[in-house]
């Protein structure tokens, strides 16, 4: 299995399907800050492919989320948790919104430092987790998304419900309906909601790599979601 487009037939095999129903991401379910994408990115290294990525996940016990930095170092993926790593995309933006959340004017070592050393790591304070099970180079690429959203969305609702975390950060214009179905009930035109039901406060974004999105509206947002009142 490589990490060109999947084949209908690869998108079948037992370890695919599984990876797809139980693989939701990194960190912990009861920690109390939440991030939820539409799904993992995957670069155009030769060594990552799903094969890889699901070896390594097994190895780490095949639970719902596993530590970010295990779970990359073990498909062979370094540099995200070098010693001065480039700063990964997505995590970037998410990372400063957490960092503004917590009272920081964060500078990009600290967005480094972070995602080196806390970021979705099994004993950290971060749930980054997906809708689909299955990473891919972009939205584009042919991965079964459909067959196991449902079941996902009500996981992702009852770990909250259980965990109760301070906030949910949803990322992708295009997962509207999903993002609403977590949050049970319509974000204002702020982005943001009140989820009485467990006390959370939820957020609505852009995708962080979406065009036109400045990193000051990250940190407006974590401080929005800072200074929330029910």
């Amino acid at each position: 299995m490589s990490d060109a487009v999947l084949k209908q037939s690869e998108l079948g095999t037992c370890d695919t399907v599984h990876m797809a129903e139980h693989f939701f991401g990194y960190g912990r379910w009861d920690a109390p800050f939440w991030f939820v994408g539409p799904e993992a990115g995957m670069g155009k290294d030769s060594i990552d492919s799903i094969a890889a990525r699901f070896k390594s996940w097994q190895r780490l016990g095949g639970g719902t989320v596993v530590d970010c930095s295990e779970h990359h170092l073990g498909f062979g993926m370094t540099k995200w948790h070098q010693s001065h790593p480039p700063m990964q995309a997505t995590w970037r933006q998410l990372i400063r919104l957490l960092l503004a959340y917590k009272g920081m004017n964060p500078t990009l070592d600290d967005i480094r430092a972070y995602q080196r050393d806390r970021w979705g790591r099994i004993n950290g304070e971060t749930c980054v987790i997906e809708l689909s099970g299955l990473p891919a180079p972009s939205m584009g690429v042919e991965r079964d998304r459909l067959s196991f959203l449902s079941r996902r969305v009500d996981r992702i609702w009852k770990e909250a419900r259980l965990h109760r975390p301070k906030f949910i950060v949803m990322y992708g214009s295009g997962q509207r309906g999903e993002w609403e179905q977590i949050a049970r009930g319509k974000f204002g035109a702020d982005g943001l909601h009140w989820i009485a039901e467990i006390g959370t406060v939820a957020a609505m974004t852009p995708h962080p790599v979406s065009r036109g999105i400045t990193s000051e509206f990250w940190k407006d947002m974590g401080q929005r979601l800072r200074a929330f009142k029910e």
